[in-house]
């Protein structure tokens, strides 16, 4: 029979909403599985046991009134560069390990208010860059869990919290899911505020959730998505009815798969998603084969250097002030950034209107773009792995998400389904179906 900390986010909320499982109940058991499993994946930074206990029994002490609320019940754990009110937001940096937020950000003060229980803030690689986190993989403690969501893609993957809000620049929120064997999106630039979140590259930051089905992706894109009058990138950002998106059944899709990321992917993950796209297409879905005019390092190369000198510009006094206490990856990111001359950012910038333009065409007749999520299987844990395929998604902020494709080696792979901006609903709609589809 399976635990309370088994159910998805979306089947606890229909469990408590018919008295079959109480907020308190679902809260005891991810806190069981917490204290079983946290001392070897080391997801959380800051637990708030007895503040999530008052949440869970306020909930439950008016449970008719408060059923109606959309995450009403559910535990969730927030990426440390999120503020939390009265939580410290380290952003895993030494020097700020008791910086305490005085008030949430935009995500999670909607998040409380639909009713969600905060249960902790999880680890996050150092400003959300590239040195390794003391986190492992819940597959395999000798492995990476990907950074640098690395807290949040683990801790929804070993079952001790059903959702978790990530954030990425190159590939930080899809790159852990696929390594976790777990669900992450990525959004549309400016759909999700992010007000009180702390930045790495003003451009290229997009928060997002990680779960473990789509439905759930779909419920929490609802309450995190709109306008915020203090984050002006989102004052163009519509949210749509992603849950009913996603819960209607659609006709199989035309689907685009770009060769160039299956002949760039090792051999196990290359025919392991190969498998996974070989079983749509069995199931319907009519596959047109694409090929990447701009080079797929090319763009990965632009992309780095504008968060280069995005991320110097944002670090450049605390830099100066504390060099010592930044990590190895994260100082040479912002060290790099200050020498990079004008004229490659504006050249990495006109890399990125192109490589937009060719998506747009791309994209033609096709609903949306498969490839791997991440070129290899989660290595060893010197590294956070290879963003390359994650990161031009992020360069010209089109939503993609990342869906486990089976393992190898008792390893996850991922496939990465993307579109272009603004069509979420469409995402989601399409990743239901092949949920459906790989389920069976």
């Amino acid at each position: 029979m399976s635990e309370p900390c088994d159910l998805t986010a979306s089947d606890a909320i229909r469990a408590i909403r018919r008295s079959e499982l109480s907020a308190g109940e679902l809260l005891d058991s991810l806190l069981e599985r917490i204290q079983t499993l946290e001392p070897s994946v080391a997801a959380w930074e800051t637990l708030d046991e007895s503040g999530a206990r008052r949440a869970a029994h306020r909930f439950d002490a008016r449970r008719d009134e408060n059923a109606v609320l959309p995450f009403g019940g559910i535990p969730i754990g927030v990426k440390d560069i999120y503020d939390v009110r009265g939580f410290p937001t380290g952003c895993g940096f030494g020097p700020w390990a008791g910086r305490e937020a005085k008030e949430d950000a935009t995500t999670v003060a909607r998040l409380r208010t639909a009713g969600a229980i905060l249960l902790g803030k999880t680890v996050t690689t150092q400003f959300a860059f590239a040195d390794p986190p003391k986190t492992t993989n819940p597959w395999n403690p000798a492995r990476t869990p990907g950074g640098s969501s690395s807290g949040s893609a683990a801790a929804v993957a070993a079952r001790m919290v059903p959702l978790a809000l990530g954030s990425q620049t190159a590939g930080s929120i899809l790159r852990p899911a696929a390594y976790c064997g777990v669900l992450g999106l990525k959004p549309s630039y400016g759909l999700i505020s992010r007000r009180g979140i702390f930045p790495l590259s003003w451009s290229l930051d997009h928060p997002g959730p990680i779960a473990r089905s789509v439905e759930d992706l779909a419920l929490v894109l609802g309450i995190l998505a709109g306008p915020d009058p203090s984050d002006p990138t989102t004052a163009s950002a519509r949210p749509r009815d992603y849950l009913a998106a996603a819960r209607t059944p659609i006709e199989p899709p035309t689907v685009g798969v770009i060769v160039d990321f299956f002949d760039a992917a090792d051999v196990p993950v290359r025919e392991r998603v190969g498998a996974a796209v070989d079983t749509l297409t069995r199931a319907g879905a009519r596959r047109i084969d694409l090929r990447l005019q701009t080079p797929l390092k090319t763009v990965a190369a632009a992309q780095q250097v504008i968060m280069q000198v995005e991320a110097a510009e944002i670090h450049a006094q605390l830099h100066a002030e504390q060099p010592e206490a930044y990590g190895p990856r994260m100082r040479s990111l912002v060290e790099l950034g200050q020498l990079v001359p004008s004229q490659l950012y504006l050249r990495a910038q006109r890399i990125r209107r192109q490589f937009r333009r060719e998506m747009a065409g791309s994209l033609g007749e096709a609903a949306c773009l498969l490839t791997p999520t991440v070129s290899n299987l989660a290595p060893d844990r010197a590294t956070t792995g290879d963003r390359t395929f994650q990161a031009p998604w992020s360069l010209i902020g089109w939503p993609a998400l990342s869906m486990p494709a089976g393992f190898v080696e008792g390893l996850p792979t991922g496939l990465q389904i993307v579109t272009g901006p603004g069509r979420e609903e469409r995402l989601l709609a399409i990743a239901a179906w092949i949920e459906r589809v790989l389920a069976e």
